[in-house]
């Protein structure tokens, strides 16, 4: 083959991202390709049952298509266990599969009808069955669950906000990750319906009744990992308009998390996930939790994230209640989509490898991972098993295997092995998993009649949790329930069990609760702040910074503990800030001047690349746009914040700030200094996403008050040491009592304080959210500010505006700055008190407005002009690295050919998200003896590779002396070099780079 085409066919599969081969894992563990793209293209999901049978999800309508008959249930089967599966069989026909159980001989699937020619007609939970163990389901599916997506939005985007995985805990439930397009009017077998506006957890038992709402107030999640404690955590995302941030969030039963109207401008109304992780897209959740595998890999939640081409770890602390957590990378695939395990340990990953938004048949792949010393040891068929054998695998150290056998025994209805059941729940010797284990399958097989045996659990401190959870777990069997044991878990030392208690009082559903629940409903001091909650206070912020400007800073840090550099974008979406902070310097009272860069900075996020000490984020040295080299200076990428722990002998900060060369030349930033990360501005991005374990056990205590009504003795605790938390709660019950009786309050009370609070409340209360119909969407850059986001006024405002005018008519001018707080921060609208808003006119949007998924659907109705988009090309930062013709300088990958091998959709997305797609062309060569080069691949065989630097300088390498080659941490592209072009210009670029062939 010839070095030219060889180079042609590698560039285009860096372009591509379709080479299972390619992917730098860990040393311990075997990767390897289980299935091709020949049966299994477009894998959006995955389960694999306990004995290793693998059922796939192949939606060629990926997340963008329309059109029916292009989904399917694929089995892969590998009858000689050598990691390769050998046979498999379409188990059904169905549209969009988008979570898969396997239990048993049912298989549980979350899937679309799109009748053959028509429109979408609904999303549904649905389950089949192989009873004869051919391999394919018995008949159609059977509906669980109808209707939990919006079928609208479904019909005019495609799939991609809609509602996604399934998974089943140990509790028996199945738990489904409901994306932002919510839901209207689904519907269970036993006939109970829901609607909800929004994202969230929603779970129903397996035979599909007794459906609720888990958790709410959740972006876009995709799967949830589950461990064996009930612990959950999903990989979410936010947009506030700065970016699609991952959030990686702990989830608590009843916990409200605030997206899109509350986790900006009423954090303190929501828990908050446990940390922000800068750009990325949540896909598929596992916890391992199998002995099979290493230590440092198991009993950790993985989550796969689709935007960055990873599986991470999450490194779990605990915090009270909740967790903090520590992200590592872990397995580095393409465009991971699901991930599951199996009884002896196999795990496998579904790689959607560049199928693109509407799906590939020539795209994706299955991968098998296992550790490097893993032997096989097959499954036992269950079926076969005796009671006692079964009860003997809940003592196991398998996950997998727990749930199974658990699900065994409760299809038989093995009454009978309760006994044996118990007593694994009561051995003090056994451990934690499997007596919660046993606790849930107890409870499963006996329903409320194990509940005497619970209550006696709930006394042994080592499992009290789950027994209190196990008690109040089903609506239908709470009824007879004593108080007593969960007033008694209230005032517990352990606050997991002082939240599970509070849960249970809420669900149990006896008003006599409130004043217990109301001890506890304190929200911490933070939190009662009247001005809201607080953000970071810049103590300096530059005006706008383009071209070769230079600003000096000089401030005052007498008794600052702690800096962060703050650089924002200017405003202008051109995605050319490259930005530096030039030679800061700290200064002592003496008048000596010490380099920041002495020191070591606590932390630092950035839009994209890296934060460098001495270069810009293209990893050239620092220097400004006029050419001067800046010897101790710092390259970022806006948004960025930079923190350093100041030591006490710095009195002042000095420093020259400006753009570096590699900024395009309409670049513009702001900076900024302060004291406390700003909110928005990266990881953390602010309070919604920094763990607040305190706020977790007022928040269910308030959550339970609100489910019980209990408005009667939440007014009363207005004059006690439960104020606050009365207030929190009076402030979600839109009842026109409570609404009188505030006023009453108000008007009867002498203590400023408490008026203030009242009217507070009162404003929280003046709008209520409209009936969601499922008519409209907020599509992907909603309105955060809330506190709801279509806000319509109710039978009491008109009693609340006029406490108002009241007010402002006879207040201090402090005090008519108080209400006028107070009407802005809660949109009520009131004409001569704070603002009124107006329709603004919408202006159209730039690229760096949209999402990828909007400008992906824009490309499909706009028709671009060839000629136009070679003139667009020629002014844009791609041509700097880009070659287009023959004749170019050669830097980065050549576009010369990219219409030959990348369709539209494909080039838009290589341009739109780099990391997925162009990056993977950009990579790093270590040699064996120890030197390392990075650049473009260019060629590679068995004899030699050649790679091409960002001067455009080829070296060739003998393959002798190559360690290894692997995708680069840091790539040269950024993802927002188009940010600045309209979706009419930008489709004029598309369709030039489509013609270049």
């Amino acid at each position: 083959m010839s070095k030219l085409k060889t180079r042609i066919i590698s560039t285009a599969l860096a372009l591509t991202a379709t080479s299972a081969t390619s992917i730098a894992n860990p040393s311990d563990l075997k990767v390897t390709e289980f299935a091709g793209s020949d049966v299994a293209p477009s894998p959006a999901c995955l389960s694999v049952a306990a004995n290793g049978d693998v059922y796939v999800g192949v939606d060629l309508l990926g997340s963008l298509g329309k059109g029916s008959g292009k989904g399917r249930i694929v089995k892969l089967v590998d009858t000689d266990n050598d990691g390769k599966a050998d046979k498999h069989t379409v188990f059904a026909k169905v549209d969009n599969p988008r979570g898969l159980i396997s239990m048993g001989d049912k298989l549980y699937v979350l899937h679309t009808v799109i009748p053959d020619g028509q429109k979408l007609t609904g999303m549904h939970l649905s389950v089949l069955t192989d009873a004869d163990h051919d391999g394919v389901a018995d008949g159609e599916p059977k509906r669980l669950i109808e209707n939990i997506s919006v079928p609208k939005h479904n019909q005019d985007r495609g799939a991609d906000h809609t509602t996604n995985g399934i998974r089943m805990g140990i509790d028996g439930w199945i738990y489904i990750a409901v994306g932002d397009f919510g839901f209207v009017d689904a519907v269970g077998t036993d006939g109970k319906k829901l609607t909800m506006l929004g994202g969230g957890i929603l779970r129903v038992r397996p035979d599909g009744s007794n459906m609720e709402v888990y958790t709410h107030g959740l972006r876009n999640i995709y799967d949830v990992a589950i461990d064996p404690f009930m612990n959950m955590y999903t990989r979410g995302n936010t947009n506030d308009g700065g970016g699609w941030n991952v959030r990686f969030i702990h989830q608590i039963q009843s916990g409200e998390y605030g997206y899109p109207v509350l986790f900006k401008n009423f954090t303190s109304e929501i828990i908050p996930a446990l940390a922000d992780l800068g750009g990325g897209s949540g896909t598929g959740a596992l916890f391992m939790d199998e002995p099979t595998w290493p230590d440092k890999y198991n009993k950790v939640p993985m989550m796969a994230d689709w935007g960055r081409n990873e599986i991470y770890i999450h490194r779990l602390t605990q915090d009270g209640p909740s967790f903090t957590q520590k992200q590592e990378d872990f397995i580095n695939t393409s465009q991971p989509a699901d991930v599951d395990v199996d009884g002896s340990g196999r795990m496998f990953i579904a790689a959607w490898a560049g199928a693109g938004y509407k799906g590939n048949p020539k795209r994706g792949y299955i991968q098998l991972v296992t550790p490097q010393d893993w032997q096989y040891k097959a499954f036992p068929e269950l079926s076969k098993l005796s009671d006692e054998a079964l009860v003997k695998g809940l003592r196991s150290d398998s996950a997998t295997t727990r749930l199974n056998v658990q699900q065994e025994l409760i299809k038989r209805d093995s009454k009978k092995a309760a006994g044996e059941i118990i007593a694994i729940a009561q051995d003090t010797e056994a451990s934690k998993e499997s007596r919660v284990a046993a606790i849930f399958t107890y409870k499963q097989l006996l329903g409320k009649d194990a509940n005497k045996a619970l209550l006696d659990l709930a006394e042994d401190t080592d499992v009290q949790e789950w027994a209190i959870r196990a008690l109040a777990d089903r609506l239908d069997q709470v009824a007879d329930l004593p108080l007593e044991p969960f007033y008694e878990a209230l005032k517990s030392s352990n606050p997991r069990v002082q939240v599970a208690a509070a849960v249970a009082l809420g669900r149990i559903g006896k008003k006599e609760a409130a004043p217990a629940l109301l001890a506890v409903a304190k929200p911490p001091a933070s939190e009662k702040d009247d001005e809201g909650t607080k953000t970071a206070t810049a103590f300096f912020t530059s005006e706008k910074v383009t071209g070769k400007k230079v600003i000096d800073i000089d401030i005052d840090i007498t008794r600052t503990k702690q800096l962060c550099l703050i650089v924002e974008d200017g405003g202008d979406g051109n995605g050319g800030d490259h930005a530096a902070w030039i030679e800061p310097t700290l200064i002592t009272e003496s008048g000596k001047k010490v380099p920041l860069n002495k020191l070591k900075w606590k932390s630092a996020t950035q839009g994209w690349g890296k934060t460098l000490k001495g270069k810009d984020t293209t990893g050239k040295p620092l220097q400004l746009v006029d050419g001067t080299k800046v010897k101790d200076g710092i390259g970022t990428h806006s948004k960025s914040v930079i923190t350093y722990k100041i030591p006490p002998q710095y009195v002042r900060f000095q420093a020259k700030a400006g753009l570096s060369s590699g900024a395009n030349e309409s670049a513009s930033v702001k900076f900024a200094l302060s004291a406390t990360p700003p909110s928005g501005s990266g990881s953390p991005e602010g309070p919604h996403a920094t763990p607040n374990s305190p706020v977790i056990l007022p928040h269910v205590a308030v959550h339970a008050l609100v489910n019980l009504g209990a408005k009667e003795d939440c007014l009363d605790a207005i004059d006690s040491e439960s104020q606050d938390g009365a207030l929190w709660a009076l402030h979600l019950m839109h009842d026109e009592t409570v609404v009188n009786a505030l006023i009453s309050k108000f008007k009867g009370s002498s203590d400023a304080k408490l008026k203030n609070k009242i009217l507070r409340t009162l404003a929280r209360l003046y709008t209520k959210e409209a009936p969601y119909d499922g008519s409209w969407w907020w599509k992907t850059q909603p309105d955060t500010r809330g506190p709801y986001y279509v806000p319509v006024t109710w039978e009491a405002s008109p009693q609340i505006e006029e406490l108002f005018r009241t007010e402002w008519e006879s207040a201090t001018p402090d005090h008519k700055g108080y209400l006028t707080f107070l009407a802005n921060k809660y949109r009520m609208n009131l004409q001569g008190i704070g603002k009124v808003e107006d329709k603004v006119a919408s202006k159209e949007k730039k690229i760096g407005d949209m999402s990828i998924e909007d400008v992906m659907l824009g490309l499909d109705k706009a028709k671009g002009n060839v000629a136009k988009g070679k003139k667009l090309m020629s002014s844009q930062a791609c041509i700097a690295c880009h070659s287009i013709s023959a004749n170019d300088r050669k830097l980065g990958p050549d576009l010369n050919a990219i219409g030959g091998h990348l369709d539209r959709e494909a080039i838009a997305e290589a341009i739109l998200k780099p990391d997925a797609t162009i990056a993977d062309a950009w990579v790093d060569v270590v040699k064996t003896d120890g030197s390392s080069m990075q650049g473009t691949l260019v060629s590679k065989d068995d004899k030699e590779l050649v790679v091409r630097n960002i001067a455009g300088i080829s070296t060739t390498v003998p393959m002798s002396e190559v360690k290894s080659v692997g995708k680069s941490a840091s790539t040269i592209m950024g993802p927002h070099l188009l940010d600045a072009l309209t979706m009419k210009e930008f489709a004029d670029v598309i369709e030039y780079l489509h013609s270049l062939k």
